[in-house]
């Protein structure tokens, strides 16, 4: 992480299936074109094991990674200059990956929690099953400040009426939680209100239809340091994975 008033960029991004011999390179890419600070990954493996893969975490940085069951690949948090004391969330473990974010960049009182979370479909599908995650997160919120970011599988914003693509009244229980149990915001919502949710995954099925199933979420009390937020977007990006990064930049200055 750098000094100064550099800003802080988080980046959750899905790399499909733990990459390939054709789709190579993507915690390089993540962290020198997209400077990532903190990067939430779901569907990778660790820099060592993607073929391809130059990139490997400096003595300062803190990788955590945890398969997710028999897959190739799991989740993991990558720290850049920053420590993680591992936070482990029982019956899902390498869907959800995170801990306790120790950074000399650090400006609260608060610890701060961060988790790459790529919601399986379970035994009842995405709904039920992000609702049995948020209720091991949710005890996690008190008296901390969270930065939750991944793969939901299900709608991570609100929809206007005028959008062509609607939201489900089950979707927005959901996201009716995150912000009032947890105190969770989707950033890119906040960051563009009004604006119809950007495509965060081109789904081989139906590459048009604009899915929004990729955010970052923080506590409120990170609002005021939001400096904008944004759906990465390119030919090079759209060859390594059918989902698209999705950055937040936050100010580490005193708001």
């Amino acid at each position: 992480m750098g000094a100064g008033d550099a800003p802080f960029r988080v980046v959750a991004y899905n790399f499909l299936a733990g990459g390939g011999k054709k789709r190579t390179g993507h915690w390089s890419r993540l962290v020198r074109d997209l400077q990532a600070d903190l990067l939430l990954a779901q569907e990778c493996r660790p820099p060592e094991d993607s073929a391809g893969e130059r990139f490997r975490p400096g003595e300062q940085d803190h990788l955590l990674w945890t398969k997710a069951g028999t897959a190739r690949w799991g989740s993991g948090v990558l720290a850049r200059s920053a420590r993680l004391e591992p936070i482990s969330i029982p019956g899902f473990e390498g869907w959800i990956v995170g801990g306790t974010l120790h950074s000399p960049r650090w400006m609260s009182e608060r610890p701060l929690r961060v988790f790459s979370l790529h919601c399986p479909a379970g035994e009842h599908g995405y709904v039920r099953t992000l609702h049995e995650i948020l209720d091991r997160l949710a005890p996690l919120t008190a008296g901390a400040d969270v930065i939750l970011g991944g793969d939901f599988n299900v709608a991570a914003g609100y929809r206007a009426t005028t959008e062509k693509r609607t939201i489900s009244p089950r979707e927005k229980a959901l996201l009716d939680r995150l912000a009032e149990e947890l105190g969770l915001t989707s950033c890119w919502q906040a960051a563009n209100p009004g604006r119809p949710l950007a495509q965060t995954l081109r789904w081989t099925a139906n590459r048009a239809t604009p899915y929004h199933c990729d955010g970052i979420f923080v506590s409120r009390s990170w609002l005021p340091r939001l400096a904008g937020s944004r759906v990465v977007r390119g030919s090079r990006w759209t060859r390594m994975s059918d989902h698209n990064p999705v950055i937040a930049s936050f100010t580490m200055s005193t708001p």
